[in-house]
């Protein structure tokens, strides 16, 4: 009887990790597609609405059946121990990255950062974009943060100076004192614009 129950929850415990990885691929696949003008902001918040009350990965696949292919963002990856500054010329003009966190925690971190743009969709939730450990490219990284009553925070390298435009409305948005935003004649950096209603987007510097 032990036996059976601890195979059963073993089961159980499997297919719940399952559909939490499918869960956040949708939202993704989602995200990628608001980005890419394929559908209005009306419907990715209905269908991501819809992707975090789903209990069947086939409930989740038939909310993007009839979205374009997928473009392959990348996800988190291990952390360099050497990450460059202004080195890697190959992923300038690459297809931007794209994030979304709906009412849930999503965490980019480690080498992660394939293209020179970045879009991030945060409703009801909080997004931490790590830039710490990514090879940058030469040149203005520039990252688009929605922030619809949640959270997004950027944190660059200590060397790395911002360029803060992000807008708020009832929200926040700010640049930690530690940050530099003189951008001057750096050989990378990031400029940061969007949008925070009820919620905000922080930029911090650290080691």
């Amino acid at each position: 009887m032990e036996d059976y129950m601890s195979a059963y929850q073993n089961e159980h415990r499997d297919a719940s990790r399952g559909i939490e990885v499918s869960r956040q691929e949708t939202i993704d696949r989602l995200t990628e597609a608001f980005a890419a003008d394929a559908i209005d902001m009306d419907e990715y918040e209905r269908r991501a609405t819809s992707a975090n009350a789903a209990n069947r990965i086939s409930d989740l696949e038939s909310l993007t059946r009839d979205l374009p292919a997928a473009k392959g963002a990348p996800r988190g990856g291990p952390a360099r121990q050497r990450p460059l500054r202004g080195d890697d010329s190959s992923i300038i003009g690459a297809v931007p990255v794209t994030t979304g966190c709906v009412m849930s925690e999503r965490t980019m971190t480690g080498n992660w950062l394939s293209s020179d743009r970045v879009s991030s969709f945060t409703v009801m939730g909080s997004t931490r974009l790590d830039l710490r450990d990514a090879v940058l490219p030469p040149g203005a990284i520039k990252i688009e943060a929605f922030t619809l009553m949640g959270e997004t925070q950027i944190i660059v390298p200590r060397d790395v100076p911002v360029r803060m435009s992000a807008f708020a409305f009832m929200g926040e948005s700010r640049a930690g004192r530690e940050v530099n935003q003189r951008v001057g004649d750096a050989r990378t950096w990031v400029e940061i614009s969007g949008f925070a209603m009820m919620g905000s987007v922080t930029v911090r510097a650290k080691d």
